[in-house]
């Protein structure tokens, strides 16, 4: 039960965070290759958290979705951390939005004062 407390407390963050970034290349804020990583890094947390456990069961003799030893702790962890992850990407890809934004307005700045040193 607390297993599944865990999957379906991470998971609408995971979905979230894919409805995200396939919306940001849809707007073409992101290039195919950031999608391709970012999907694959989401997808990838995604199978961790959904796999690692059941096999730690199985490794170590337990039943596969024996819970008994899965604290709440251990769940609102995990969910810190992915929540963590989530506001570090997303942080993270604002930051390069502003850059290329500052960026832009820096050449355009840079050929409106050549414009006027020449007239």
């Amino acid at each position: 039960m607390r297993y599944i407390l865990l999957v379906l407390l991470n998971l609408p963050i995971i979905l979230l965070a894919l409805f995200n970034i396939i919306t940001q290349y849809k707007l073409k804020k992101i290039s195919l290759k950031r999608l391709q990583h970012q999907f694959v890094l989401w997808l990838v947390i995604l199978i961790v958290l959904v796999c690692s456990f059941p096999v730690y069961n199985l490794l170590s003799g337990n039943p596969i979705f024996d819970s008994s030893q899965f604290s709440l702790f251990d769940i609102f962890q995990t969910t810190a951390i992915v929540v963590i992850i989530y506001v570090l990407n997303r942080q993270r890809q604002k930051i390069e939005l502003n850059e290329i934004t500052i960026r832009d307005l820096h050449q355009e700045l840079s050929i409106k004062l050549s414009d006027t040193k020449k007239s």
